[in-house]
């Protein structure tokens, strides 16, 4: 099945189609189902995808831009070495997915489950994830310079050398991190004082 750009798509069923290099710009797809599809080397701009489900799809080394992802399920999906630039990915799941090598610049994360992902060593710099679930993800020498994380939920999370300079961190209790080796800025350093009960003044 071949999908158009500048095409409204609603209901579709796109399981188990080669969809790979697919290139569109433009179109939406509403409570659309690609499982099991491939998708690898994908060109999406543009583009919404609300409710839709890309179960087991294969979307690796994809490039997508300026798109949304609106509560959709990533679940056992290959997203390796894709780029996701200025997305926004609101309440999606990613649960057993492979997002190994993702590169995401900018963009709108919040209220995501991606529990347990690897994001060492990555730049995650002026994403919002706000209210989104880190739970067990490793953040080592992760940085979120201009990253929004209000209410985020870092339970569990590895945070060696991880740099939070720069973001804005609101709702989270701090003290109950492990803050070994994390760079704070003074600001942030006030919240962690204050929640250890002390009086700034």
């Amino acid at each position: 099945m071949k999908i158009e750009s500048n095409t409204t798509y609603e209901e579709y069923n796109f399981n188990d189609n080669d969809l790979r290099f697919l290139d569109i710009h433009k179109s939406k797809f509403i409570n659309c189902t690609f499982r099991n599809s491939e998708i690898e080397e994908a060109n999406i701009r543009s583009c919404e995808f609300i409710d839709c489900d890309f179960k087991s799809a294969r979307l690796n080394v994809s490039d997508i831009n300026t798109s949304a992802f609106l509560n959709c399920k990533f679940s056992f999906t290959d997203l390796f070495g894709s780029k996701f630039t200025d997305c926004k990915m609101v309440g999606s799941t990613f649960e057993e997915s492979n997002m190994l090598g993702v590169i995401i610049t900018r963009g709108n994360w919040s209220y995501t489950n991606l529990k347990l992902k690897n994001f060492k060593d990555q730049n995650l710099e002026e994403i919002n994830f706000s209210r989104a679930d880190l739970t067990g993800c490793n953040l080592e020498n992760t940085i979120f310079n201009g990253a929004k994380l209000i209410e985020t939920n870092l339970s569990n999370t590895k945070l060696k050398g991880c740099n939070f300079r720069g973001a804005i961190i609101d709702g989270i209790n701090l003290s109950e991190l492990n803050l070994n080796n994390v760079k704070l800025d003074i600001a942030q350093c006030i919240i962690l004082a204050k929640s250890f009960g002390a009086v700034i003044e």
